[in-house]
């Protein structure tokens, strides 16, 4: 028998650089709104998060097509926040960060793909990384059901769980969502809050996709104004303004009868799932209005009218989702790193361990 002839199927596994995600071709299907082509292309103009560069690693694998972009970022105002929620006194990089992809988006990762893909695009990403002398590749918010294949893939120097996000089924009434939750308190709650929103005078507006852009800019001030008393602001019209061209972009906006915008999630509507991205509520009367619970039960409405079968609540917020009675699911970060460095990985360290405390001293409130 021949040497050739013990030698394993070899996979047909290429890799190329580019600038633009534009001149490649879209990825069939993609898992999330967060892995499709248009996300990645709005994060060409992002400046809210200071990108440095853009790099865009396409991969054929046999008939295959996989894709992940990657960002150099000197500042990340959402990865700022989260150094605030785990109380670490300084900041965890001292250089600039090679992120693949941004953690803005809630879920990262390559759906689908396998092992040998993955090694890859480690391989690749760690290479460019050094490269450009940033101090880490980070693999950004990787669902648990993907966790395992990153580590079989390469075997990371730091693993950090930054956030979880939220996912209950719907049901086909918005009463069959309340069955789930934990008490019949939370939903006697759930109820009054949408009630006392309409009596106040809250209204739904449903925009979407380019339909956002006139709400835009105060949405964003909203929002800005929302996470500021947390931490830094998180998002700018730069950031926003692109991402209503992705599939399934749409604005659940909460408008009052004097005209004025109350509140508002950035949804996208895809696949099987509805989205709740971001948040803004006007912080000088939310309390009058019970604008933040209005709008989840208009979102639960939305969802199940759309055909939805899931409603991601996204990330934070962690009591109030706790209420409802949602799943949180861990979205763990992979950090690769470009040299040795102990300290580092001691304040990734701490990191890990004031986000895991941060969301269990929420729960404990529940």
């Amino acid at each position: 028998m021949s040497l050739t002839a013990l030698r394993p199927n070899v996979r047909t596994l290429k890799s190329s650089w580019h600038s633009s995600v534009a001149a490649l071709p879209a990825v069939h299907r993609a898992a999330t709104p967060f892995h499709t082509r248009e996300w990645a292309a709005a994060w060409q103009t992002v400046r809210s998060e200071l990108v440095r560069g853009r790099h865009h690693l396409f991969l054929q694998d046999g008939t295959r097509q996989h894709r992940m972009s990657f960002y150099q970022v000197s500042d990340s105002p959402l990865w700022r926040s989260m150094e605030g929620d785990a109380g670490v006194t300084r900041p965890t990089f001292e250089a600039d960060v090679l992120y693949g992809p941004s953690i803005y988006g809630e879920y990262g990762g390559l759906p689908g793909a396998p092992v040998p893909v993955l090694a890859e695009t480690v391989d690749r990403g760690r290479h460019l990384a050094r490269e450009l002398g940033t101090e880490a590749l980070v693999i950004a918010n990787i669902p648990p059901t993907e966790r395992s294949l990153w580590r079989e893939a390469r075997t990371p120097d730091a693993e950090v769980a930054l956030s979880w996000a939220h996912r209950a089924r719907v049901g086909s009434s918005v009463e069959e969502f309340i069955a789930n939750f934990p008490s019949s308190e939370a939903g006697r709650e759930f109820r009054r809050q949408h009630c006392r929103g309409n009596d106040a005078g809250l209204t739904l507006k449903v925009a979407r996709g380019t339909e956002l852009l006139p709400y835009l800019p105060q949405f964003t001030a909203q929002a800005r104004a929302t996470s500021e008393r947390h931490g830094p602001a998180l998002y700018g019209t730069d950031m926003l303004t692109p991402l209503t061209r992705v599939p399934g972009a749409v604005g659940l906006l909460a408008e009052h009868t004097d005209g004025t915008l109350a509140g508002g999630f950035f949804c996208f509507r895809y696949g099987s799932a509805l989205y709740l991205w971001a948040a803004t509520i006007d912080q000088s009367r939310k309390s009058d209005l019970n604008t933040y619970g209005w709008l989840m039960y208009e979102s639960v409405q939305y969802a199940i009218a759309t055909g939805a079968s899931v409603l991601d609540a996204g990330r934070g917020n962690y009591a109030y989702k706790a209420r409802l009675g949602m799943l949180p699911v861990a979205l763990s970060s992979a950090v690769y790193l470009t040299r040795h460095n102990p300290h580092l990985i001691s304040r990734l360290g701490a990191l890990h361990t004031g986000l895991n405390q941060h969301v269990l001293r929420a729960w404990n409130k529940a």
